[in-house]
Parts: C-alpha cells; structure tokens; sequence
C-alpha cells in the first residue's frame, strides 16, 4: 500500500508541471477568452518554435555537465549568414547547408577548447560567443539585413502555414524533437551523454570516451542553435546581429523548468517543450490581458518560482517515509 502511495506521488511530482501550464492557460482563457483561439494558439506554438529547437540543442550540452554560453550568437550567426548569402543571390540550400557547415565548425572550436586545450567550457564558449558577436556585426555591417525578395523557401520555414494552420516551423520543431528524444533516451550512444554529465571521470572505466560524447554534443547544440535562427530570420523576413543577445537566459529558464517534468532532475526533450510553452504562454497571456512590461516581467517571474517550488515540495514529499 505505501509503494503505491509512493508512486503516486512521483507520478504527480513527474507531471507537476504540465499540470501547472494547464491552469495556467486557463486563467488565462477566463480573463481574456480570445486566448484559447485557434489562430492565438498557433501563434504560441509557433513562438516557441525557435528558442525550443535551440533548446533542445542546448540541452545535449548541459546533459554532459557543460554549458553553451556562445548558443545566442550561434542562433544569431545561423541567421545572418543565411540572410546575407540569400540577399547576394546564392542557392538557398547552399546558404543554409553554409550556415550550418558554419555552426558545426564552432561547435567543432568549442569542443576543441574545452576538451583537448582543457580550457572551462563556460569560459570557452564565452570567449568564442564574443568573436562570433564580431563576425555576425562585421558581415552585417551591425545593422538588419533585409530584402523585399526572398526566396520562396526562405520565407516558407518560418512563416507558411501547412493548411493555413500548422506553421511549418512546428513541423520541423516535431521532427527536431522526435530525432533528438530517441537519440538521448533510445540509442546507446545518446544515453553516454548522461553517463558524462553524472561522472565523466569513471567513464574510461567503463569504455566512454567523454571528450568525444563532449564534443558531439557541442557540435549538435551549434547546429540546432544555427537552424532556430534561420527559422527566426524567416519569421522576421530579416536578420539581425542582435537576435540572440537574450537566448541564453530564456534558454536556460525552459531548460531548468523542463528538469522538473517527465524525468525530474534531468534535462528532457518533453520537459524541454513543456518549459518553453509555459513561457510562452504567459509572454502571450500577459500581452492579451493588455499588462505592462513591468507587469510581464513580474508575473513571469513569479510563475516561474511558483512552479519550481511546487514541484521541489512534490518531490519531498514523495521521499517522506510513510
């Protein structure tokens, strides 16, 4: 009886959080009932499309015990060097393969860093975050590269509608998400990363090379980061040397809040999604409900501090003998 109580309440501390985004959306729904349209919600999901996917690149990092301090201005360099290459009239798949080729090989530097120098990741990727914030100015002159002829591709992954409904960018988020969840949770070589993150010291023990599973996962996370902003330049029809400047901390709040759901205490693909829509969502709430900026900030903040503690009472909870 007191193992199916206790299962019980892992199961309610497991799921707290969507739980949480649920009533959420519902306060929401009763104070301004245009929220819950069709048209409102697609405009949630597709909102949260470009800082998931960079996200999910992200979490592939920290899983392994590291951090990505250079994921803004890789978002930011994915855009700007798709844009300036498709403004001067190359081949739109080769601008994007460029920028991701490009992306790749950053992470390739961070990994290297950290991993075969010994430099700290956090202090790696600062320092290339920096060079990379120079590079992204200087091929943009600092300022927003536009063009009132895009190709029909590059307009297409961030603003068509499949039906005129389902962004396309929701598609690619699904297939993003759906590749990354059986990497981590249902490939051997996905699941090493959580056997780094846990103690990368014993790793050699057992046959893992950590600084190879270190630097795939810094490799991935550029990529990913350079694929949201390409979504996110195709969104705005332009692209700025300044799109990532917030990313890391939006970044990491839907990543600490995604620790709390599915697999507590571990960075997770549905966790991840789950966080980034809860974000999402009071961004949107609160600018229908017509609050203030300062008011947005607040409630966020709130929100946020209310969920995490709410699920750290369920999960002492649950520990408590009987």
């Amino acid at each position: 009886m007191e193992n199916v109580k206790a299962k019980k309440s892992i199961n309610i501390t497991s799921y707290a959080l969507l739980i949480f985004t649920i009533v959420i959306s519902i306060v929401f729904t009763i104070l301004q009932p245009a929220f819950i349209g069709v048209g409102n919600v697609m405009n949630i999901v597709s909102s949260t499309v470009v800082l998931c996917i960079a996200s999910l690149g992200l979490s592939l990092v920290m899983i392994t015990g590291e951090i990505d301090f250079a994921c803004g201005s890789e978002l930011a360099a994915g855009a700007c060097i798709l844009a300036v290459l498709a403004k001067a009239g190359v081949n739109y798949f080769v601008a994007l393969i460029a920028g991701l080729a490009f992306c790749a090989i950053v992470g390739c530097i961070n990994g290297i860093l950290h991993t075969r120098i010994g430099i700290p990741g956090f202090i790696a990727t600062m320092g290339v975050s920096f060079i990379l914030d120079g590079l992204n100015k200087m091929i943009t002159g600092s300022s927003r590269v536009f063009s009132s002829s895009w190709g029909k591709i590059f307009v297409a992954i961030g603003q068509k509608r499949i039906g005129g409904v389902v962004p396309v960018s929701v598609i690619i988020l699904v297939v993003v998400a759906v590749v990354i969840l059986i990497y981590t949770e249902g490939m051997t070589s996905g699941r090493k990363l959580y056997a780094v993150g846990s103690n990368s010291e014993s790793c050699k023990y057992v046959g893992i090379d950590a600084r190879k599973e270190k630097m795939k996962a810094f490799i991935i996370s550029a990529v990913l980061c350079g694929l949201a902003g390409m979504i996110n330049a195709s969104q705005l029809n332009a692209a700025s040397p300044y799109l990532g400047e917030t990313t890391l901390v939006n970044l990491l709040t839907m990543l600490m809040l995604g620790a709390t759901f599915y697999r507590v205490g571990v960075f997770n693909v549905p966790g991840t999604i789950v966080g980034a829509l809860l974000v999402n969502i009071i961004n949107n709430g609160m600018v229908l409900i017509g609050a203030k900026t300062w008011q947005q900030y607040l409630v966020q903040g709130l929100v946020m501090l209310v969920a995490v503690t709410l699920v750290t009472l369920l999960k002492l909870k649950a520990k408590k003998p009987a």
